[in-house]
């Protein structure tokens, strides 16, 4: 049974839908941009970020918006585009053959701040507005989206930080094969929070010496990389089973061919390049494609030094110098739970377009990145077959193949 995209939406730093998105990566612009407001945030080095433009949610009920963060109504925007796209109604959703899985890193940093600071000055839930706590729940997005779509049917969600909505997307893929499900939406989001950034300023794994030139600080594989920049957005798809989608008339956008999910378990910010390579094997197995039939590979690379560096070695362990390879994260940073969906989608829009998107501020390859093909400017060509990888923090490497419909 084949499985396809069908629909697609995404809110991102470089535009609050699809095509506006891909448009700056076509442009090459970046959105990262400098907080100096979070210099008074004591211990905080890393002061940049890459934030989603103004979008307004005001079409949905009064009630539903005071359970969301800004999370989750990124995700119900994105939703609401990828269903339009898929022509699917609210009402075509409520059946048990249809399936929400979705995700985030956590539940709303802001409103977590904003909750435990009463709770220390005032020594307990006085003041608290009801509505909080329903924005800090690990399931926040997916109960949130699935209130804005009325929905009753099974609701799932992953929450595995930058690999969540590629888990979601898997897991969607193996659903629907197994005869369970017809329909999947499936994706992640994540908000921008200076805590954010500060997560991975404790570790030594953000940006801190671009501060003061946000346009040059992520720079995947480059060799003066020192780190990631947070982003914030939302990606959401719309899977489908041939049979379901053909019976509609569903236009296909590409087929998902497989996917694989495994855990490093050796360290829990740095995975290591045997296991990713591991997974990128599995998934090209479980897809029934050949390392040489890959066209191009997103990378996962966020910028850091050990995490480019060991996926690089993966890769070419894996295809050689045989496939094109870029990271995204240089455009519009690293948007966690959100990142998966968001690459699938723009790597869709490169195989439909038959243009390969470079790395953004690759000037000189790191050696410990060479010995693979990373593009740095922009390549004309046939895009039949991508892989693209999706590494998070406690070993949790994911792999997804997808084709031309």
């Amino acid at each position: 049974m084949k499985v396809f995209v069908t629909g697609m939406g995404a809110l991102t730093s470089l535009g609050t839908d699809v095509e506006s998105t891909f448009q700056g990566l076509r442009d090459g612009r970046t959105g990262v941009r400098a907080f100096p407001e979070w210099k008074q945030h004591n211990g905080l080095h890393s002061l940049l970020g890459a934030p989603v433009g103004e979008y307004s949610v005001a079409h949905l009920p009064r009630q539903t918006r005071r359970a969301m963060s800004r999370m989750s109504e990124m995700a119900s925007l994105a939703t609401f585009q990828a269903l339009e796209q898929a022509a699917l109604s609210k009402e075509n959703l409520n059946s048990p053959r249809v399936l929400l899985i979705l995700g985030s890193t956590s539940g709303s940093p802001e409103t977590l701040e904003t909750y435990f600071k009463k709770i220390i000055e005032r020594g307990g839930p006085e003041g608290q507005v009801s509505t909080s706590f329903f924005k800090t729940m690990n399931h926040s997005v997916a109960a949130n989206v699935a209130a804005a779509l009325e929905f009753n049917g099974a609701l799932l969600s992953p929450s595995c930080a930058c690999a969540t909505s590629t888990q979601a997307v898997i897991l969607g893929w193996e659903l629907i094969k197994a005869g369970l499900y017809d329909v999947v939406v499936a994706g992640g989001a994540d908000e921008l929070h200076y805590m954010s950034a500060g997560v991975f300023d404790i570790v030594q794994a953000a940006s801190r010496g671009y501060n003061d030139k946000p346009d040059e600080a992520s720079r995947p594989f480059d060799q003066k990389r020192d780190g990631l920049v947070v982003s914030e957005g939302a990606g959401v798809v719309v899977l489908e089973s041939e049979a379901h989608a053909q019976a509609r008339g569903a236009h296909r956008l590409a087929e998902i061919k497989g996917g694989a999910y495994q855990c490093d378990a050796s360290h829990m910010t740095q995975s290591s390049a045997t296991t990713m390579a591991s997974v990128m094997r599995l998934s090209l197995e479980r897809a029934g494609v050949k390392a040489e039939e890959v066209d191009y590979l997103n990378a996962h690379a966020t910028g850091t030094v050990h995490g480019d560096a060991e996926e690089a070695k993966a890769i070419q362990n894996v295809f050689q110098n045989t496939v094109p390879v870029s990271s995204l994260k240089g455009h519009f940073g690293h948007s966690l739970a959100a990142c998966g969906t968001v690459e699938l989608i723009c790597s869709i829009k490169m195989m439909e377009h038959g243009l390969l998107i470079p790395n953004r501020n690759l000037a000189i390859v790191d050696p410990e990145c060479s010995g693979i093909d990373l593009l740095k400017a922009p390549r004309q060509t046939p895009v039949k077959t991508v892989v693209s990888n999706n590494f998070a923090f406690g070993g949790m490497n994911t792999c997804l193949v997808f084709a031309q419909k």
